[in-house]
């Protein structure tokens, strides 16, 4: 039933009684008068006297009357659209809503003290409306789709149809491309067979803190691996079946041709998974066997991490602090895949930003700079443009330093360190090596001008991820004290370290009696013994006997030494007091070692 035929009735019924509201006084007056009469056995019919207006009760039922109409129109199309879905018939609500309105109505007019019938005419107006509410937004929160359905449909766009494979994991996608496009790549990807399996995967990735999840296709079917903390674990295989319309859909969903199995596909994907926004990163390749895909977690970061936070210790950060605001060349250094951004992210951080003007000089497609107070230029490496492209025109601002985060040729490394020489500026860049002595070799080797490159330089920093132990489920250790001494500490006041609890073999798993025993795996740390990692950081400051050795060209191996004599501190060094803390495992710093 719809309300709109009401409104004219319910204007009539309040032009009609625009003369039979009285005012409290008068009414009162009348209301007793005429019970008088009454026994007397007059005026049986007349209740009082006509014809007075309290014009501002008129108008407050009026006011009252329209929101009401107003309030009442809105449920009666929301629930026309939404009602099937959240269970909210229009077909109940529109008459339980006109016929409470009419009993507040009748107490309006009927009860002859105003301030008695009215507040029951409001309470009977939007108790209806209050409750329909309150319903209706419990079920929008057990059932989002219905809500985005709705926006949808309001901004013109396509309104996608409730398909089986929504039920399930809640993670709210959004797909590559703008506008149609964007949906339409939604939706394509919503029709695959593999739908709830592809976000299976991808909700596991994300809630077991992967960082990569790799699918390998061959003729026989499908091998998983997950890489969690730098590590790969391998996961259960997947059949074909299943394999190849998540891919497909993961495909659709990136912007990517699903039907494509042989050339390199790149595409993006945003995604809400348990609460934490992130964007996956989508590659596809066809190899020898059949193909690869593989599936990238980057999440969004509230707030950037310190060099402290990262693991660097405080008194290498107060050296490092002091040459990082200092005029020089100062190299970041990190392995591929080794924290490398958020080192660089970490260091900027680190400078001084608000007395000093810092200037980036960056490719266009670089995020990693985008640091509050540094400015930005760029060029555009694809047109073979060079951060050297735009140094002339920088300097005329005379900035205090240069953050430069790739140097592509020599004659950018000059015009660099020049100005670290004769300007007295700050010059940061960073470089991907496996320690600092080999950052600093690379270097070396690229500048043209080497004892201007010697002279400007001021130190290198490098790093090694390790994981760090669950603190739930470590093991203590007992060693001997010849080992606690040879990771440098005091075997008189420690005779033990941690290491990652292993889940013994069915054989010992069991109790007194010989019956099997049930042992839960750790719930912090999905039961790899493993949380989160931390850097080890190492620092080389110049000095004369380190650029009197690069000047010989001394071997890498060579340099590793040198620095070590010169009183620079190793990875290694940093790795063992992690471990005589119980932060990390000794294989775990070993293993990190030999990666080196």
């Amino acid at each position: 039933m719809g309300l709109r035929p009401f409104v004219l009735l319910c204007l009539i019924g309040v032009s009609l009684c625009a003369v039979s509201v009285p005012d409290t006084a008068v009414a009162q007056d009348a209301f007793f008068q005429n019970a008088l009469l009454a026994q007397d056995g007059l005026h049986d019919i007349n209740r009082g006297p006509s014809g007075y207006l309290a014009w501002w009760k008129l108008l407050a039922i009026v006011v009252v009357f329209l929101i009401w109409v107003k309030l009442t129109d809105w449920m009666n199309k929301d629930a026309t659209e939404i009602g099937e879905a959240t269970k909210l018939a229009p077909e109940f609500w529109n008459p339980l809503c006109l016929f409470v309105f009419l009993i507040g109505f009748w107490a309006a007019l009927s009860i002859p003290i105003f301030f008695a019938g009215f507040p029951l005419y409001v309470i009977a107006a939007f108790t209806p409306f209050l409750s329909y509410f309150l319903m209706r937004r419990s079920a929008l929160r057990k059932n989002p789709s219905i809500a985005k359905k709705k926006s949808n449909a309001k901004h013109g766009e396509p309104v996608m149809q409730a398909l089986p494979q929504d039920d399930g994991i809640p993670i709210k996608f959004t797909a590559a491309g703008s506008g149609s496009e964007q949906q339409t790549n939604l939706i394509r990807a919503r029709q695959s067979s593999s739908y709830q399996e592809m976000k299976q995967m991808l909700f596991d990735g994300a809630t077991r803190r992967a960082d990569i999840v790799m699918l390998d296709f061959s003729r026989n079917g499908v091998t998983q691996q997950m890489q969690v903390d730098g590590v790969w674990h391998t996961l259960p295989p997947m059949a074909r079946e299943i394999g190849d319309p998540l891919l497909a859909s993961l495909k659709n969903m990136a912007g990517l041709n699903a039907q494509d199995r042989r050339s390199t596909q790149k595409g993006q994907i945003g995604a809400v998974i348990d609460g934490q926004k992130m964007t996956i990163e989508f590659v596809s390749q066809g190899v020898q066997t059949g193909e690869r895909a593989q599936v990238k977690f980057i999440p969004k970061r509230k707030t950037e991490l310190s060099l402290a936070q990262l693991g660097m210790w405080p008194d290498m950060l107060r050296r490092f602090e002091l040459m990082l605001n200092q005029p020089g060349l100062i190299i970041v250094s990190a392995p591929p895949r080794g924290g490398l951004t958020t080192s660089w992210q970490a260091t900027i951080g680190q400078s001084d930003r608000i007395t000093r003007d810092w200037v980036g000089i960056m490719d266009k497609t670089d995020t990693e700079t985008e640091i509050e107070n540094i400015v930005a230029h760029r060029f555009n490496a694809e047109e073979g443009h060079t951060p050297s492209t735009l140094l002339r025109q920088i300097l005329l601002a005379q900035p205090d330093a240069l953050a430069v985060p790739k140097i592509m040729d020599s004659e950018t490394m000059d015009a660099l360190t020049l100005e670290a020489v004769t300007q007295e500026r700050t010059i940061l860049t960073q470089v991907q090596a496996r320690s600092a002595p080999e950052a600093l070799l690379k270097m070396y080797k690229l500048a043209g001008d080497k004892e201007q490159f010697l002279e400007a330089l001021t130190c290198v920093t490098g790093q090694r991820l390790v994981r760090r132990l669950c603190d739930k489920c470590k093991v203590q250790t007992l060693v001997q004290p010849k080992m606690i001494q040879q990771l440098g500490g005091d075997p008189k006041k420690q005779n033990a370290i941690y290491r990652p609890f292993k889940m013994p073999p069915p054989e010992q798993r069991v109790d007194e009696n010989g019956r099997p025993i049930e042992i839960p795996p750790c719930q912090t740390c999905a039961a790899l013994g493993y949380i989160g990692r931390i850097a080890l950081f190492e620092l080389i400051a110049a000095n004369d006997q380190l650029k009197a050795g690069l000047r010989k060209k001394l071997s890498l191996d060579s340099i590793k030494k040198l620095a070590a004599k010169t009183g620079n501190a190793s990875m290694a060094a940093s790795g063992y007091q992690l471990v005589l803390l119980g932060i990390t495992s000794l294989a775990e710093v070993q293993r990190a070692m030999k990666e080196s």
